[in-house]
């Protein structure tokens, strides 16, 4: 079958307005929302048309004008197929998190649906292109048609900027988000800083808490277990007032004043590859940067200071937290199944608690509720809300669906957290503590929103609300003291230096939940 052709400045047109208006969706529904008006978006769109045009223009300088239109149709629709799906936003921590997305997670999110979106917006446009036949040209020719075309696109890029400046720096102010539904501009924006970001990670590790030093205060070894949860938020907890029972073991508990739960915690950032790493480290939620992940974290601290520290994992990966302390990874071998389920971990720490002769910290990651298939998270046994969503395309399912099949997986959380207890309560021989923290919520279609990940600014309340309990009571202030006391990631790291009695300079007392819970007592008990 004989190729037809078409001249550059044709084929330039028609692939810059596929890219600026094919994937658009995502842009013009938030540009409604937000009650843009049709003139400024008119104006937007054109500026968008014009930019891509420069850059393709520019591509076939280098002779790679198809495979650069390629590679953006492709990413183009992937990302707003996730985009529509979600109702995510791509920016360099979205990125960073699917980098660092196992095989096995990231498998659940690929859909029949996510197929027919490629072969039509990616992969058959893209062999439309390889198809189309440039007419052949000297070098020379290619050149000045290039540069000629590049700087009467580049005068149009320049001339609709300077004449809608005004409108678009009022757009872009005040809705910070909407550079990040251009797409592809935001999949490449978003991956250049995210590679920037992982470039600033010091070619040395930083090692910090040098003089960390303990004061012991008990006869007995001081333990704590940390159950480090992930995706579950604070109001499907009915420890903290979910009107569903996903909690039954904590609220029995929590009604014989053996349970503490912080009803306000709210967590550093939405996503794993960003929460955990903070919430080890000693910035806060304000001022955290990348560099945490090279640097001591509050269990290098610990260890430092004669602490046993170690970490069983059975989720994608501890964020480099994990990196220099003894470390357990949950697998097939150890659970018979493909993956394991969290209260798998307490075989593991059955055998743990057996051999320790020192004031020990062990972390267990759960998988948690890690969607979207959630329904994989919890065994047929342990279900208990029905029917579930079973499918990757949570759009295919009812809001009821979706949360049946999340609140099962909060049932597998409840039942680690009250395992661990009632094994920690077997050994006299230790003072032992259990605190369950979550590294972030999740969305379950509030508002077209689902999973987790948008920027801190952006993000919904659900994915930042988290829910946070100690027991014993007695551990951190009294049973009942939590429930108007306002915490953060930002107290974790101070309040395990101050349960091990850990004098650092890096130690801040405020941020200490021990410390905290004492000034709340005294200042209720002031006349």
């Amino acid at each position: 079958m004989k190729r037809f052709s078409l001249n550059f400045i044709v084929i330039l047109t028609i692939v810059s307005a596929w890219l600026t208006f094919a994937y658009s969706t995502p842009l013009l529904n938030t540009l409604e929302a937000y009650g843009i008006t049709p003139f400024v978006q008119y104006k937007l769109m054109a500026f968008i048309l014009c930019f891509y045009a420069l850059v393709l223009a520019l591509s076939q300088l280098f002779n790679i004008f198809k495979l650069l239109a390629i590679v953006l149709m492709m990413l183009a629709a992937t990302a707003s197929f996730y985009m529509l799906q979600y109702g995510i936003v791509i920016d360099p921590d979205m990125v960073i998190n699917a980098f660092e997305t196992d095989p096995a997670e990231a498998s659940e999110q690929l859909s029949s649906r996510f197929f027919i979106t490629l072969l039509m917006l990616g992969v058959a446009p893209s062999l439309l292109l390889l198809y189309v036949k440039m007419p052949s040209c000297n070098a020379l020719v290619k050149i000045k048609q290039s540069l000629i075309s590049a700087v009467c696109l580049l005068s149009l890029v320049v001339g609709i900027a300077y004449t809608s400046y005004d409108d678009f720096a009022s757009l872009f102010r005040n809705h910070r988000d909407i550079k990040y539904r251009i797409v592809p501009f935001n999949v490449v924006s978003a991956t250049v800083s995210a590679v920037s970001r992982k470039l600033e990670k010091p070619a040395e590790f930083i090692s910090l808490g040098h003089d960390a030093v303990q004061t012991k205060t008990s006869n007995k070894p001081n333990v704590m277990v940390v159950i480090l949860g992930e995706t579950a938020r604070s109001d499907h907890f009915s420890v903290n007032g979910y009107d569903r029972t996903t909690t039954p073991t904590l609220i029995r508990l929590l009604n014989s004043g053996q349970l503490q739960s912080y009803k306000d915690a709210t967590s550093c950032g939405t996503a794993t590859a960003v929460s955990v790493p903070c919430m080890f480290s000693f910035l806060t939620s304000d001022n955290y940067s990348n560099i945490a992940r090279n640097s001591s974290n509050v269990l290098d601290v610990l260890q430092t200071a004669g602490i046993d520290v170690t970490w069983i994992e059975n989720n994608s990966g501890c964020k480099d937290v994990c990196n220099r302390i003894n470390t357990l990874v949950m697998n097939k071998s150890r659970c018979g199944e493909i993956s394991c389920y969290d209260t798998d971990m307490i075989n593991e720490l059955k055998s743990w608690l057996s051999n320790i002769s020192q004031d020990s910290i062990i972390v267990l990651h759960q998988m948690g509720s890690h969607g979207p298939a959630y329904y994989k998270r919890s065994p047929q046994q342990l279900k208990r809300f029905f029917p579930e969503c079973e499918s990757p395309e949570l759009t295919d399912c009812t809001r009821a669906e979706i949360t049946n099949a999340y609140d099962n997986s909060l049932l597998v959380t409840d039942q680690l957290i009250s395992e661990v207890i009632a094994l920690l309560r077997q050994h006299d021989e230790l003072d032992s503590t259990m605190m369950y923290v979550s590294d972030h919520g999740e969305s379950l279609g509030d508002s077209g929103i689902y999973l987790h990940g948008l920027p801190n600014w952006l993000a919904p309340k659900e994915q930042r609300h988290i829910p946070w309990i100690i027991w014993p009571s007695h551990t951190i202030g009294v049973a009942g003291s939590s429930d108007n006391i306002a915490v953060s990631h930002d107290n974790f790291s101070h309040t395990l230096l101050g349960y091990f009695n850990v004098e650092t300079s890096l130690y801040n007392e405020s941020l200490d939940l021990n410390k905290k819970a004492e000034k709340n007592i005294n200042a209720s008990a002031a006349p």
